[in-house]
């Protein structure tokens, strides 16, 4: 399942980097198919790994990689990519883990991935952005967020079962 993870981790990666390179990723630009999606996979992954220590260091892994190539920032992400590990896993530890739960486990990680950045650029003063900014980003982020959460489920599920993959231990 390792592998498997991995895999999946490095398309979304390279997807991120297609979709913010060539469809826009400025306030004036955005695009329908915005959103985080390194986080989206990491998200989808979680319950595939009964060894915590390994998703974590994908987790951080992963992370550092949007961090340096595509936010210009260091640690800002891995901070964001695990206060949404722990609220999908709030959030699951209440509901069950399928398609519809996971799309709506990833909106609400995106929102506050979104909503977090944009209130430490605030403060930090490192632009001026609107709360209209962050309302446009998210009502543009939904639709994909919510499509590529099925398609990863579904194909990490399809995998797993497919070629009887365990949990990574």
């Amino acid at each position: 399942m390792m592998l498997a993870s991995v895999i999946t981790l490095l398309i979304s990666t390279f997807i991120q980097g297609t979709i913010s390179n060539y469809l826009g990723y400025t306030y004036s630009n955005l695009s329908i198919f915005s959103t985080i999606y390194v986080l989206i996979a990491i998200l989808i992954l979680n319950p595939y790994f009964e060894n915590k220590k390994k998703y974590f260091t994908l987790l951080i892994i992963f992370s550092l990689i949007i961090d340096i190539t595509y936010t210009n920032t260091l640690f800002l992400n891995t901070f964001l990519f695990i206060i949404c590990y722990y609220i999908s896993k709030i959030f699951h530890s209440f509901f069950p883990y399928n398609w519809l739960t996971i799309s709506v486990s990833n909106l609400i990680c995106i929102t506050i991935y979104h909503t977090i950045t944009f209130l430490l650029l605030t403060i930090l003063k490192y632009g001026v952005y609107a709360v209209s900014n962050l309302t446009k980003i998210l009502s543009h982020s939904i639709l994909m967020t919510i499509i590529y959460s099925i398609i990863v489920h579904v194909v990490i599920s399809f995998i797993s079962k497919k070629f009887q993959l365990r949990e990574v231990k």
